[in-house]
């Protein structure tokens, strides 16, 4: 196992103007798993607008700082207390894990990502990655599909007949939250300009309004309500 790892490190904090010249290829630890933590070998990393966003710093950062939210690899290194009880009798956190497990995760943003060869990341923040899935769709998934999972499930409660409106249709997080309304059973309005409106159809929307066509909000909010079986809601 290598004491030193490669990065992509983020020497400062930086806006989007300046991001590209406060980051650098360069050589740190290889970090350690904890208590509670596993260690992954990262195979893909996923960017979302979140990550430049993040970029301006946080008090919780040292530098320099590794980037990346959105993570899938494989375990290498599993701390104590994830599969086997912990020193003080607490119960295991994940018994289901074993090193060479394939996983998939949103990082902590406190702390150093998955732009680098490994990160250590809480046992209870990875989900498997089944045999189907590849390490760069995995890492496609987390930060827009878990977005668009707790607004349709957790919030709204969608459910099967109901008929829903998703905005932005061709977007990350919109793309998502027509396949999981789909899935749920429910019936999926969606907006997209118009070089997009095939492939939102495709993605399983019922219908698509063309936002363009259909003008401001309060237009597309009413081509939305012809659309529903009862044309009110």
């Amino acid at each position: 196992m290598p004491d030193i790892m490669t990065a992509l490190l983020l020497d400062r904090p930086a806006g989007p103007a300046d991001l590209a010249s406060a980051m650098r290829v360069g050589e740190v630890s290889v970090p350690e798993s904890g208590v509670g933590q596993v260690r992954l070998r990262v195979e893909a990393c996923g960017l979302n607008p979140v990550d430049w966003k993040v970029a301006r710093g946080s008090a919780a950062w040292s530098w320099p700082h590794i980037l990346g939210l959105d993570v899938a690899g494989t375990i290498d290194v599993i701390g104590p207390g994830v599969t086997t009880p912990a020193d003080d009798g607490t119960s295991a956190l994940r018994p289901d894990l074993a090193v060479g497990d394939r996983v998939a995760l949103y990082h902590d943003l406190r702390r150093p990502g998955g732009l680098a060869q490994y990160t250590v990341v809480d046992a209870l923040a990875v989900a498997h990655v089944p045999a189907a899935v590849t390490a760069v769709e995995a890492a496609a998934l987390p930060s827009a599909g878990m977005t668009a999972y707790q607004a349709l499930v957790r919030r709204l409660r969608l459910a099967a007949e109901q008929t829903v409106l998703i905005t932005a249709g061709a977007g990350g997080v919109g793309g998502y939250a027509i396949q999981i309304a789909k899935g749920l059973g429910a019936r999926v309005i969606a907006t997209a300009s118009t070089t997009k409106l095939e492939a939102v159809r495709a993605l399983g929307a019922d219908e698509v309004i063309d936002y363009r066509v259909a003008g401001g909000p309060e237009a597309v909010a009413m081509a939305a309500r012809a659309l529903t079986p009862s044309g009110t809601a």
